[in-house]
């Protein structure tokens, strides 16, 4: 059946306890409707869709179990040993179960969080009534409101660090410079160049661990404007073009010639375990289409851009000598390692750096992660454009693009607004802000650090005798 709907790997079905499918037939179905008809892309449907479906289902479940449990005189988990789950669906939802849902699940996300959750939910139940599963959407309205979302507007705050302050968390926390040899990363090279990869394009931790290594050249194969640019599919399946410069491609080089070349030698004996367990993706070879990286596979040539994440991390290829190089740049124990390990690599980074301490720490109401990065990467060229439009306002032959579209582009935003809260950091981060503060400030007071307080200099005098 599966083969005939043509699903692609790893499209989520989800079971009953007993490995049975009857209790979850529409929540099923809905899913390959919902993949057949284009609605969601793989990606969506595998870490929302399903994830609250499926919880909501367990939800309902226990409570059916609940009440058939006190009409027994049982307790829940006495009832559920000899009984197991009521085996219902999701069309057997209830407006109180919604409700008593949402309320359990207030107090343990954030409401941002639910919202995306009642919304994935919504579309459910609205899918039920136009298919006829259900009479009536259970979903509470007034007018045209879901009461059930919260209504409220998140004013996101852009956390970024500094030039100096990033440079530092590259080299002092993730390289581990000026940290003892035990302390220091296994593969620091390998750790800095993935952060200043980062910091330098504004990829999401994901895009950057699963780049193919044949996505960027080595340095002799950069273009003579110092730029490489190739396209990356991310989230909500959005595409957009990255931009390496020489510098990074410089960094990344210097981990291939060295750390990469040794992990992968080093862990041959896994990777063929991986193989002749079936686990491995095999391309016969690289090349490009259209000007942008591709592999080969069955003899037809594939750009990498069409690559789903899971075939990245397992994508191979045999070299003549027989070794087995993966394909993914950033690799750990012959494969790209887990998207948790940069998680913990950043929080030893992030202790690391703290040791040290020095003028460009990172302050501490900042917990750097690899979003961060990508916070400074927008706030940074997001100044960077506007103070170029500054300087060339006087020309009116000197177009420049808004600087607002442009990092959305880069950043790969599905919508302006997401990008627009960088606004206020940009400016910051120009010192127009500090610089009127303390022009407010000295206006108050009556005096500036050029000319201080008479009893300023009076201390001065004091101390200096």
């Amino acid at each position: 059946m599966f083969d005939d709907r043509g699903l692609p790997d790893g499209f989520p079905f989800v079971v009953d306890d007993d490995g049975g499918v009857s209790g979850c037939r529409y929540l099923n179905q809905y899913l390959l409707d919902a993949n057949e008809q284009r609605a969601f892309d793989l990606v969506n449907i595998r870490r929302f869709h399903v994830y609250h479906l499926a919880r909501l289902l367990r939800f309902v479940r226990r409570q059916r179990a609940q009440c058939l449990a006190e009409l027994a005189g049982q307790s829940l988990e006495d009832w559920m040993s000899v009984n197991g789950e009521p085996r219902i669906d999701l069309t057997q939802t209830t407006r109180q179960d919604l409700i008593g849902y949402r309320d359990g699940r207030q107090g343990a996300v954030e409401f941002t969080t639910l919202d995306t959750e009642m919304s994935c939910l919504s579309s459910f139940f609205r899918y039920a009534v136009t298919m006829g599963w259900i009479s009536t959407n259970p979903f509470p309205r007034w007018g045209n409101r879901n009461t059930l979302m919260s209504g409220k507007r998140k004013v996101r705050q852009a956390r970024f660090l500094t030039a100096d302050q990033t440079a530092h968390f590259l080299a002092a926390g993730l390289r581990g410079d000026g940290s003892d040899t035990a302390s220091r990363p296994a593969a620091s090279e390998r750790d800095y160049a993935y952060g200043l990869l980062l910091a330098a394009t504004g990829l999401r931790r994901e895009e950057g661990a699963l780049l193919l290594d044949n996505e960027i050249p080595p340095l002799a194969g950069i273009p003579h404007d110092g730029v490489h640019v190739f396209d990356r599919t991310g989230k909500m399946g959005f595409t957009r073009s990255i931009y390496v410069t020489a510098e990074v491609a410089k960094a990344i080089d210097l981990y291939r010639q060295t750390e990469r070349i040794a992990l992968v030698r080093r862990h041959q004996s896994s990777l063929r375990n991986h193989r002749r367990q079936g686990r491995l993706l095999v391309v016969d070879g690289l090349t490009r289409l259209r000007g942008q990286p591709a592999v080969i596979m069955n003899g037809h040539a594939r750009p990498t851009l069409a690559m789903t994440d899971e075939d990245r991390a397992r994508a191979v290829r045999i070299l003549e000598d027989g070794c087995i190089e993966p394909l993914g740049l950033f690799v750990a124990r012959g494969l790209p390692p887990v998207l948790a390990y940069w998680n913990e690599l950043f929080s030893d980074a992030r202790d690391r750096v703290f040791e040290l301490g020095g003028p460009n720490r990172p302050p501490a109401h900042i917990s750097v992660t690899p979003h961060t990065l990508r916070h400074t990467f927008a706030v940074t060229m997001l100044a960077g454009l506007m103070q170029e439009g500054q300087h060339r306002a006087g020309d009116p032959y000197l177009l420049l693009a808004n600087p607002v579209l442009t990092v959305k582009e880069l950043l790969g935003h599905h919508s302006i607004a997401a990008t627009y809260h960088y606004l206020y950091a940009a400016e910051t981060w120009q010192g127009e802000v500090p610089r009127a503060l303390r022009s407010l400030a000295a206006g108050l007071v009556g005096h500036t650090t050029q000319d201080p307080h008479p009893s300023v200099q009076h201390r001065y005098v004091e101390e200096e005798a």
